[in-house]
């Protein structure tokens, strides 16, 4: 490893990632409030993740590193063929998959070319599959797409063609009733309220007290996280479980913080000891709110993703302890077996996003004294930062 190298995460994949959140939605339909495909593809891993855990509790093997790597295959899919309706979509990839998906591949060639699981999306995409993983993925895109179109059946249930499509969309989510979780979704409020709860976060609106474009939200930020923490994690070959640990560590990271709202760092820094009490609030939220309400099985990852998210830290004999430095979890505990989590590279991950939300507003011509002192201080904060020997902090230098 090149001992001063720089990431593979460049400017053009992370704007093509942004783009994200301005596609919009269900743009056919009179919707009530807009829909993005960000905060979808949010709501769709997490489910994704849900189903996973309960298809895993009934003593079926998942392979979370291929679950999430087909998760952005298809994200990226969907970006670059972002225009065509799904019946359509549908059709052409059952004719044409293989010319579709190569020239998916050739739009994002020169983006993805350092990250070598990419040269699986070919492949991935051309084909029919019928892995475990993949049955996931498509059981959390339908009930991710059916929360979004229960709202706008409500909205206008006399829209054209409403009840064609509310039939078809029902039709795929009961294809998937052979998942526990898609039956335990339908069976139990709780469990449903939670997943409601998640895909609510993209009304929570980030820098809302400032105009932006696009104006992403608390769950697009949290994939934008999840994504580049990933990224990241890859391009620093660390162990399998501190990869998967990031991707999920990063997209679940806000979860306390949301249930309080956001409360701006400027704040907590001036009221002697409002940190620690705003701590106290957030873990009694997470209780009584998300962690009372899932299985152990779910509860146990959660609380280790989201208790002192951004500490470098691991397990051992199934107790949670921290690093004195990143050096010292790098070196000793960069192993699968102690469930790694290096909370700096998480912390930089959620720095850079929201770097990426003021300056690519800024880039659009939607700027504030805000958006600019934002950006300016996370750049000083993020240019310098190494992670062994690879220079991550690099990329932002491209967007000022």
């Amino acid at each position: 490893m090149d001992t001063k190298g720089a990431s593979h995460l460049n400017k053009k994949l992370l704007e093509r990632i942004f783009t994200s959140a301005s596609i919009r939605r269900w743009n056919d339909k009179a919707v009530p409030l807009d829909f993005v495909e960000l905060d979808k593809q949010a709501h769709k891993v997490i489910l994704a993740y849900i189903f996973a855990k309960y298809e895993e509790d009934r003593g079926r093997t998942i392979n979370y590193t291929r679950l999430i790597q087909q998760f952005l295959f298809e994200f990226f899919e969907r970006i670059v063929l972002t225009d065509i309706k799904p019946p359509v979509f549908h059709k052409l990839k059952n004719v044409h998959g293989k010319e579709l998906a190569a020239f998916v591949v050739k739009q994002l060639e020169q983006e993805l070319q350092g990250f070598h699981f990419f040269h699986a999306m070919e492949n991935y995409l051309a084909q029919k599959n019928d892995d475990l993983e993949t049955k996931i993925l498509q059981a959390a895109h339908f009930y991710a797409s059916k929360w979004e179109f229960d709202i706008i059946y409500h909205f206008n249930p006399k829209l054209y063609d409403i009840e064609n499509i509310k039939a078809i969309i029902d039709s795929q989510t009961e294809g998937f009733y052979d998942l526990v979780g898609m039956r335990t979704l339908y069976l139990y409020q709780d469990i449903r309220e939670l997943v409601g709860m998640f895909a609510e976060l993209r009304f929570q609106k980030r820098w809302s007290q400032t105009p932006r474009i696009p104006q992403t939200s608390v769950l697009g930020h949290m994939l934008m996280v999840a994504i580049c923490a990933y990224l990241l994690s890859v391009d620093l070959a660390v162990c399998e479980k501190m990869q998967i640990n990031h991707f999920f560590g990063g997209l679940f990271h806000d979860l306390p913080e949301v249930l309080t709202r956001d409360i701006i760092s400027p704040i907590k820094r001036s009221v002697k000891g409002l940190d620690t009490f705003i701590k106290s609030i957030e873990k009694e939220e997470m209780e009584a709110k998300i962690l009372s309400k899932l299985p152990q099985f779910i509860r146990q990852e959660l609380e280790y993703w989201t208790e002192d998210e951004f500490t470098n830290r691991y397990k051992e004999h199934n107790k949670v302890l921290f690093a004195t430095n990143i050096e010292e979890l790098f070196m000793h505990y960069n192993h699968d077996k102690y469930l790694p989590i290096c909370g700096e590279l998480l912390k930089f991950c959620d720095k850079l996003t929201a770097f990426l939300e003021a300056r690519i507003s800024i880039a659009h011509g939607v700027s504030s004294p805000d958006l600019l002192n934002g950006a300016k201080a996370i750049y000083g904060d993020l240019l310098q930062k190494e992670v062994c020997g690879i220079h991550i902090g690099l990329i932002v230098q491209d967007f000022m």
